[in-house]
């Protein structure tokens, strides 16, 4: 099984003041089984340690809890850096979901360019604007 990982998912997962902690944490245990992969990309690590330092006004250790979750002893997924040629590709998507009343962020599209170029079986996001483009659990 494909697994993908979008940043409320990862963030909640860390921040106990987090509205969705509790579903992130119920999930994470849910999902953990053999012969699993999971997967998100560089702009999500962006976002997240972005959300991570303004959320926590800059508490260093705040976000030595999600450093630990990307790149230490709590990391469980892989991070895939697109290619720039890659871009491309996102870009299009985003040319085809974004409507006036449908804003799709470029982070949000490179999720769902990842999950189709990995065939992945479902994101793990709490993003409703996911759900009639592929398959979401929350």
């Amino acid at each position: 099984m494909i697994i993908i990982l979008d940043t409320n998912f990862l963030f909640a997962l860390k921040s106990k003041k987090d509205k969705y902690h509790q579903r992130a944490y119920d999930l994470l245990t849910k999902i953990q089984k053999k012969n699993t992969k999971y997967f998100t990309n560089y702009f999500i690590l962006n976002e997240t340690l972005t959300l991570a330092i303004n959320r926590s006004r800059g508490n260093i250790s705040f976000l030595e809890q999600y450093i630990s979750l990307f790149f230490g002893k709590d990391n469980f997924f892989q991070v895939i850096q697109n290619a720039p040629q890659e871009f491309v590709n996102i870009i299009e998507i985003c040319k085809k979901y974004i409507t006036p009343k449908s804003l799709l962020s470029f982070a949000d599209a490179s999720l769902i360019y990842l999950y189709q170029k990995i065939n992945a079986d479902y994101l793990i996001s709490f993003d409703s604007h996911f759900d009639n483009i592929l398959t979401r659990k929350y």
